[in-house]
């Protein structure tokens, strides 16, 4: 909140931000995904790292097939949206309760 505050108050014509995930694996994403929900500000995520950072690796190493690393990104990929979007449903259930 205090980021979001800070950036609204200095830069009126910024339109949204995005959470990075900096190789973070998805757990920690998910804690941080539940607390940035919470703000107006933020409108998603940009963590492509945690998605193929790991798989590229093995990819080039000849341990995964091609097939097997674009499926690994994309169950990655999905669980994220998935968490993401129970992280803004939360919220959404938060606010109708919070105007009750």
């Amino acid at each position: 909140a205090k980021a979001c505050d800070a950036i609204t108050a200095h830069d009126p014509h910024v339109r949204g931000v995005v959470v990075l995930g900096l190789d973070a694996p998805a757990e920690e994403l998910a804690q941080s995904f539940r607390l940035a929900a919470r703000q107006p500000l933020v409108k998603g995520f940009a963590v492509g790292r945690t998605i193929f950072g790991s798989v590229a690796r093995a990819w080039l190493r000849g341990e995964m097939g091609d097939k097997e690393a674009v499926a690994e990104m994309a169950r990655r990929f999905a669980g994220l949206c998935a968490t993401w979007d129970a992280a803004r449903a939360g919220q959404a259930t938060s606010e109708r309760r919070g105007a009750a």
